[in-house]
């Protein structure tokens, strides 16, 4: 959530930076407003190599375009992210 992401953006981009890679999507907002004016973006900034995208369909083929051979894909998230791997499952039949 925005409120979440606001209040725990340096957390989050400390523990994201973690993994070899980082690919986020937008933040879901689910019942809030976005009133702390806060963007995926900015945490990105935060992760040095991360990447982010507007959709699940482009953070989909980013990842089957750069995953390699005994590469573990996690997707993380609230509400929908699930659909993210269900694209990239799609992608690589």
């Amino acid at each position: 959530t925005y409120s979440r992401t606001y209040m725990l953006m340096d957390d989050f981009a400390k523990v994201l930076s973690i993994p070899d890679h980082c690919v986020m999507t937008e933040i879901m907002g689910s019942r809030e407003v976005n009133t702390y004016n806060v963007y995926t973006s900015q945490l990105a900034a935060k992760i040095p190599g991360s990447v982010w995208f507007n959709t699940f369909e482009e953070v989909a083929d980013y990842v089957v375009k750069n995953a390699e051979d005994g590469d573990l894909v996690l997707t993380l998230g609230c509400g929908d992210i699930y659909k993210a791997a269900h694209i990239m499952i799609d992608k690589l039949k």
